[in-house]
């Protein structure tokens, strides 16, 4: 395949961060291009005054702030309101990713992504671009036909409302499950782009406790076995395989609704930048093992 297809399938890679770990970078703009979409994801804890401060600070130096909007961390459609309200008027937000949340009793009202997009309250702050999740390794307290549903809806809501819905799957470490998902999918997707989800550089060790933690299936025992030894835990990991293999997935399949990739950095942000800036600038090679090295 060309280099040149994994390079624009890496192209606008997006990233994410949280409040905590943002407060130890200087400047965004010394890691990551101008511009960049810099996720924030809404962890435990997190006060949604500070969601706001995070992304006017990214807009100040260029960045594309998109705050993570947990429905089930929500406790009533006032404090929806507040919120979308101050990530508009105060640090200028026009993209979200919108989520259920893993809470087991959720906050207040919502208990869905679907139940805040049909708020009314995106619209009605000019948040006109959104994410919604995609599952390709299943969800485990939410069954296949209800996320079937869920993607054919939020089909709906963008056919209705004219806002730029496009998919963020939750992270995988292989590419097999994402294109069967795909294959399995492709009508529930619709028009809906997809952005690949895939996990930043950092040890077998810590990625397989996010993995847990996440309920990440199939690629999850193909990524033990290969980590198997007490030895590898501590080898650094990077998403060469599951790269080279989409972007030649997509390279051979035009009508693929695959349009990119989004890193989770699980704290290693500098790492995984690094690595990305390396790939979109071509500074790298192919490795004859269906993978890539970096330079």
């Amino acid at each position: 395949m060309q280099k040149t297809s994994i390079q624009d399938f890496v192209r606008n890679y997006t990233i994410e961060t949280t409040v905590p770990q943002a407060s130890r970078v200087e400047r965004f703009a010394d890691l990551v291009p101008m511009g960049t979409c810099l996720y924030i994801a809404h962890i435990p804890g997190t006060d949604f005054k500070d969601t706001v401060a995070l992304a006017a600070r990214l807009r100040q130096e260029g960045m594309e702030p998109v705050p993570h909007v947990v429905g089930r961390r929500i406790e009533s459609r006032a404090v929806l309101d507040d919120f979308l309200k101050r990530l508009s008027g105060d640090a200028g937000v026009k993209q979200a990713l919108v989520v259920a949340g893993d809470n087991a009793d959720p906050a207040g009202e919502y208990t869905s992504g679907l139940q805040v997009l049909e708020s009314g309250l995106l619209e009605q702050y000019g948040i006109r671009k959104i994410g919604v999740a995609g599952h390709p390794e299943g969800h485990r307290e939410v069954a296949e036909p209800a996320l079937r549903d869920a993607l054919r809806r939020k089909n709906a809501y963008k056919d209705k409302t004219g806002a730029d819905v496009y998919v963020v799957t939750q992270f995988a470490f292989s590419a097999d499950p994402v294109e069967a998902w795909e294959a399995a999918y492709r009508d529930d997707i619709g028009k809906l782009p997809v952005t690949v989800g895939l996990p930043g550089l950092a040890t077998a060790k810590t990625l397989l406790k996010y993995a847990m933690d996440c309920g990440v299936g199939a690629s999850l025992q193909a990524f033990s076995k290969r980590y198997a030894s007490l030895t590898k835990l501590l080898t650094v990991s990077a998403p060469d395989d599951a790269v080279v293999t989409l972007a030649a997935h997509r390279e051979r399949t035009p009508s693929s609704p695959l349009s990119g990739v989004h890193f989770f950095p699980f704290g290693g942000l500098k790492k995984t930048a690094d690595w990305a800036n390396k790939v979109v600038a071509g500074e790298f090679d192919l490795n004859g093992e269906g993978g890539l090295t970096v330079r």
